[in-house]
């Protein structure tokens, strides 16, 4: 047998190499080699992905986009476009950024485990306040069936002032925020854009300022010489998300480093006082092959009144770059990945909204302790997991003041337990490009715990929802399928507390019957929350006091379901 531990690979995260080592060991000289070479090979593939990035050095535009008018997309015309559409049922694949060997073997090395157990999550220097709870809201979404069939589901929703917007693969519905679960409109992403093929990965923002829906989806390439690279964006005319909209049904993209057959991947939406911000990863084969990760800057002046626009294309940024919503009138927009094991990726924009003055610098590799790929989640009662991803962001940040917030799933420890991982980073002043902290939060001492996302607002309160199993409990009666799960911490917390929380809702059966890959049923790809601009009706519950929820359950083996709630820590 070949004992790896007398291989030493210093640059590594010593508790990542150890899991390789652990998990690889086992398999005899030949495997054990194969194993050590993809260990290493991840290695290169986190050092490649910034081995182009300076930090302080400007990066440059490597392109620019130039786009024409909007088209005005009424719901009738939406609603008469969706009755010429066929069944959309289509397995969504994951797309990983580092090879798919090398993410197999992260797989399968946080699943092997390890000697560590969970740690409680108890704070020991502040009695800790009373979480975020529900707050009078809870409600089914929408469903894979009602969808058309694809998945994962890719929930994603915002609140605004009167609505609650939910987008999911294939199809986005409006519900009336006076009477929860009661569905305004809907529509199909194919009719909703007016598009030729069928869009995924939607995201849906609400400006609380101009109180206007912001959407995003994209599309994959049909080949390796597909020439047509565009994802799709619209906005509506007023704050009724079914009004009318100005659709961009082609926000094209080429030139520079991109070639035929490339696609946009994974999108994410955030927002400044006078810009939306748009990322993704660029792939350049329909099954796969990471380039790099690219941002555009929009202007909200021209795409709120449907005129035409341009503006840079910032490319080779590191993986799955998230863009924030932000909350003050600060000119900085701050941008967080979580790519290379060791430090996460913090980017500051300057002057967005001008097409000719829009600045883009890696600003930071932010410190933080190793962090590493999760291991899936079991099911009770079936050896098929749920798929918990590859450790990125998987929804946009929280800006506000000199404070950056977002959360991702990794390995907990030496554990076999996926787990979520806040942080609010300090991004201004004597403090920037530290931590001001950091934490896990999961259920408890048996449960997998992934699928996070969170918000915060301008008094430091923040929002989280993640999805929860649990197979191990010493209580059977306390084992339990995927589950919503919320909390929330105050300033006054433990720094790094965010407790267990309440489950909003717990799915009845185990995901089965979606085909799956190794045994892995998708899920995600990401959750939301979003901050409720309208106040409470108690007094102090003043405007972002509350947040809104949304997240994937089980409603059958074969159909996924999705759960919507209002938390808050008022009334």
């Amino acid at each position: 047998m070949l004992s790896l531990s007398k291989y030493e690979c210093h640059s590594y995260p010593q508790m990542i190499q150890e899991t390789y080592i652990s998990s690889c060991k086992t398999y005899g000289l030949i495997l054990g080699l194969v194993c050590l070479g993809i260990f290493l090979l991840e290695v290169a593939v986190a050092r490649a992905q910034s081995a182009n990035e300076a930090v302080g050095v400007a990066i440059l535009p490597s392109t620019h986009i130039n786009v024409a008018a909007a088209t005005l997309r009424t719901p009738e015309e939406m609603k008469k476009a969706e009755t010429t559409l066929g069944t959309a049922n289509e397995y969504v694949p994951f797309m990983p950024t580092m090879s798919p060997t090398a993410y197999q073997a992260a797989k399968a090395a946080a699943q092997a485990g390890g000697p560590q157990a969970k740690a409680t999550l108890a704070p020991t220097d502040v009695e800790p306040q009373a979480p975020a709870t529900l707050r009078g809201v809870s409600y089914d979404g929408l469903t894979q069936t009602a969808s058309g069939g694809s998945f994962p589901p890719d929930t994603h929703g915002a609140v605004g002032h009167s609505y609650f917007v939910e987008a999911v693969n294939r199809r986005i519905t409006a519900f009336n925020k006076a009477q929860p679960g009661a569905a305004l409109c809907t529509f199909a992403l194919q009719a909703f854009f007016g598009a030729p093929d069928n869009p995924f990965d939607p995201r849906v923002l609400y400006d609380q300022t101009w109180r206007r829906w912001v959407m995003v989806a994209t599309r994959k390439s049909a080949s390796n010489t597909d020439p047509v690279r565009r994802f799709y964006l619209a906005v509506s005319r007023t704050e009724n998300p079914c009004g009318p909209y100005w659709v961009y049904p082609s926000v094209g993209f080429g030139g520079g480093p991109f070639n035929a057959g490339d696609w946009l991947d994974y999108p994410g939406l955030g927002m400044g006082q006078d810009e939306v911000l748009v990322t993704g990863n660029v792939f350049d084969l329909p099954a796969g092959g990471f380039r790099f990760a690219m941002m555009v800057p929009i202007a909200k002046a021209s795409i709120y009144n449907g005129l035409g626009f341009g503006g840079p294309v910032f490319t080779g940024l590191a993986s799955t770059l998230q863009p924030p919503v932000v909350l003050d009138q600060n000119k900085n927009i701050y941008f967080l990945a979580a790519n290379n094991l060791t430090h996460l990726h913090l980017y500051r924009g300057e002057n967005l909204s001008n097409a000719f003055q829009a600045t883009l610098v890696l600003q930071a590799l932010v410190d933080v302790p190793d962090y590493a790929v999760p291991p899936n989640a079991p099911q009770p009662g079936t050896a098929q997991l749920l798929d918990t991803l590859d450790r990125r962001f998987v929804n946009n940040s929280t800006q506000v003041g000199d404070s950056l917030w977002n959360t991702h799933t990794i390995r907990l420890g030496r554990t076999i337990y996926a787990a979520p991982h806040f942080y609010q980073l300090d991004t201004e002043g004597a403090g920037a490009n530290t931590v001001k902290q950091q934490g896990f939060f999961y259920e408890g001492g048996t449960s997998h715990d992934f699928n996070a996302s969170i918000a915060a607002n301008a008094g430091g309160e923040a929002f989280v929802t993640w999805n929860s199993t649990d197979v191990a409990n010493t209580n059977a009666a306390l084992r339990h399928q995927a589950r919503v799960r919320f909390s929330g911490r105050q300033p006054v917390d433990a720094l790094g507390f965010i407790s267990a929380g309440f489950p909003l809702f717990t799915s009845p059966v185990a995901l089965t019957g979606n085909p799956s890959v190794a045994g892995v049923q998708r899920w995600g790809d990401y959750s939301a929350v979003s901050l409720d601009p309208s106040p409470g009706v108690t007094v102090g519950c003043g405007t972002n006091r509350r947040a809104w929820i949304v997240n994937e359950k089980i409603n059958a083996a074969a159909v996924w379901g999705s759960r919507i709630g209002r938390i808050g820590f008022c009334d």
